[in-house]
């Protein structure tokens, strides 16, 4: 018996087969290399070491989604009738996207052991050959790995070399091998000629949702190029009743450069991953108790508040240090004796909004919950600022910590929440654990992590997540799709700050990309961190002089002027900051975003040490038959100036050593 089914949606196709026991997919769209990916594999497991067949149809439901959007349920069952798939598609309306996940659950005898699930790939994907083609993907943060972060990599795939194999999810500070974005674009062709050159084609983006550590596998052979995503460390115990869930991923078309690529999978990403914006105004101007220490106390950042109101801040947090000790999530009754309520009273009162850090799968060993369950740390070693660490894939330890936090934001009056920590996807193999010992990777994180935050947002629909594991080491669509932001790079220096901002504005879109601003404010450095998402002042603004308060003002009122801007425009990676040596960097870099309409852009130019004074920096992504009027923020130079001039001779930019400009183009109107 065989069986299709074929989602239509302009001109967008997602067919699905059912043929000899085996699912397969296909995605059909004019900007894909040939116009559609071949038939490939989906719901592929391995049970008990062996994959599974799926040899009974049991139905198919077709719905429809937002906007009359096409949607496919289809069921099988293996041939002992002991094992259940569901493989879920769907299409997008206004957006080249198909997305597709599934569900696996024993349905046999629940007197039996049950069996362990140990193979789950996410995504098979395979094109023709045809012409060459080239795979981008941006790398996360890592503390031990290199300096450069987030490094962007074009990386050709050449028929019968060995594939490239690419690490992502939540990775641990102390890993030293490179890791990835949980993203990656296809694109036939080269890899491009130049930073200033960009190729052009026919492409793929591929996006998985998994916070777990997976494994994405590219290669080509003389007749097709493939794509293979595998959840890492599987040992899932199929227990009645306990469906496991595969994955999301998601498949989009373009047709143009690696910007391109970026700009269509953010479009998508805003509108049917990510959760809402907070507000109109996001993302905020934040203030981080970080450069204080531990050191804080009501007092003291009472005072602070007065100051970050002066300055236009929007929200304050208080980092760590705030509560009793770490896994004991309750004000430090020393250093805040009336509890956070008054810190966050005040915050609403001036206008701000209120927040505290908690290192989410962080215990010390003298937290009450440490010492009533020993068994729930799994291990008892330095982890994170001297505590150990907890297995929020065992079901006690993960309902006490919801429970603690539903009640520590209800009680203190939280509108945020940053998720710290050291690897929140913890390696487990205790055997006295909810989970199956060796199932740690998908138990804290599809059913450990993602379910603390989805219980505590739904628990507290108004609040705020932000995503922080120990640095950008989590840069999932999972994660981006519970999380309202995310960090980047980690409290360093400027230039490094910047090559977080430029590699991750590709697979994500400007809010996920988190400034801890760590150097004292200067022009400079401030302009270095007021392209993208939030930016969080983590100094000691206590302290600060008067000049400091006027440099930091001036900033925030240019970041606001221009973060609506960037945060809904398509991003063009001009100069990348590649050369992030002796704390400083060197040369020149310049990152541009330019409104859906064309009408309005900004570049932003920075030279760090070396290289020339004088740089002509090139825009792109203008309209084509526009003149714009330029404006230079420093130097005031103010000029009309025709859209091809603009592209093919650049703007002429000359800058210090340590120094920034800002050019922003309106269209104008004869």
């Amino acid at each position: 018996m065989t069986a299709a089914w074929q989602l239509t949606l302009a001109e967008r196709h997602c067919r699905v087969e059912w043929r000899k026991s085996q699912l397969t997919w296909q995605f059909s769209h004019p900007h894909a290399p040939n116009g559609e990916t071949r038939l490939s594999p989906i719901g592929a497991i391995t049970v008990n070491g062996q994959p599974v067949q799926w040899t009974r149809l049991l139905g198919a439901q077709e719905t429809l989604g937002p906007h009359a959007a096409p949607r496919l349920a289809v069921t099988l069952e293996d041939s002992a009738g002991h094992l259940r798939l569901v493989c879920h598609f769907e299409l997008f309306a206004g957006q080249a996207f198909a997305r597709t996940w599934g569900t696996v659950e024993y349905i046999g005898n629940k007197e039996n052991d049950p069996p362990l699930l140990d193979g789950a790939a996410i995504l098979h994907l395979a094109v023709d050959a045809g012409a060459s083609m080239t795979l981008f993907h941006v790398e996360q943060f890592s503390w031990p790995y290199h300096k450069d972060f987030f490094s962007q990599r074009q990386l050709p795939l050449i028929p019968n070399l060995t594939p490239y194999e690419l690490r992502m999810g939540s990775f641990p500070a102390h890993y030293v091998m490179p890791t990835s974005c949980a993203w990656v674009a296809l694109r036939a062709g080269a890899p491009d000629p130049s930073d200033v050159t960009p190729g052009r084609g026919p492409g793929l983006v591929v996006g998985i949702e998994f916070n777990g550590k997976s494994r994405l596998r590219a290669w080509a052979t003389p007749e097709l190029v493939a794509l293979e995503s595998r959840i890492d460390d599987l040992a899932h115990l199929l227990r009645p009743g306990e469906p496991f869930e595969l994955p999301a991923c998601f498949v989009g078309a373009y047709q143009g450069d690696w910007d391109e690529a970026g700009f269509v999978t953010q479009r998508f990403a805003e509108a049917y991953v990510h959760p809402p914006m907070p507000d109109e105004r996001y993302p905020w101007v934040q203030y981080n108790s970080w450069k204080y220490g531990q050191e804080i106390d009501e007092a003291q950042q009472l005072a602070v508040l007065e100051r970050c109101a002066e300055l236009g801040i929007e929200v304050a947090i208080l980092d760590l240090g705030w509560a009793r000790t770490i896994g004991d999530w309750r004000p430090n009754p020393v250093k805040f004796p009336r509890g956070l309520r008054p810190i966050a009273d005040r915050a609403h009162e001036l206008g701000m909004k209120f927040g505290v850090h908690v290192a989410i799968a962080q215990m010390a060993l003298d937290a009450p919950a440490a010492q009533a369950h020993p068994d729930w740390l799994v291990y008892t070693g330095n982890d994170y600022f001297g505590a150990g660490a907890i297995c929020l894939g065992h079901q006690p330890c993960r309902e006490w910590l919801i429970d603690a936090l539903v009640r520590l934001v209800g009680e203190e009056h939280l509108d945020y929440i940053i998720q710290d920590g050291e690897d929140v996807v913890k390696h487990c193999t205790r055997t006295d654990h909810t989970h199956a010992p060796g199932d740690s990777n998908y138990a804290n994180s599809t059913a450990g992590l993602d379910r603390v935050i989805l219980a505590v947002r739904q628990a507290h629909p108004h609040l705020v997540w932000e995503n922080c594991e120990d640095g950008g080491c989590m840069m999932t669509y999972r994660m981006a799709r519970l999380a309202h932001t995310s960090i980047t790079v980690d409290n360093i220096a400027t230039y490094a700050t910047r090559q977080g901002i430029y590699g991750a504005s590709y697979p994500f879109s400007p809010r996920y990309s988190v400034r801890y601003m760590e150097d004292d404010p200067t022009p400079y450095t401030l302009r270095s961190a007021i392209f993208g998402g939030p930016l969080i002042l983590m100094q000691r603004i206590g302290d600060w002089s008067d000049a400091q308060m006027a440099d930091t003002k001036a900033a925030i009122a240019q970041y606001k002027q221009l973060r609506t801007l960037i945060r809904d425009a398509k991003i063009i990676h001009l100069l990348p900051p590649r050369h992030n040596v002796e704390h400083f960097g060197r040369g020149w870099d310049a990152i541009q975003a330019v409104s859906q309409d064309q009408a309005r852009s900004v570049v932003m130019v920075h030279r760090a040490l070396g290289g020339a004074p004088q740089r002509a920096v090139r825009p792109r992504g203008l309209r084509a038959d526009a003149a714009y009027r330029v404006r230079y923020a420093d130097t005031g130079l103010d000029y009309i100036e025709n859209a091809a001039t603009l592209q093919n001779n650049g703007l002429t930019v000359t800058l210090d050593e340590l120094s920034s400009e800002v050019v922003e183009l309106a269209l104008h109107e004869a």
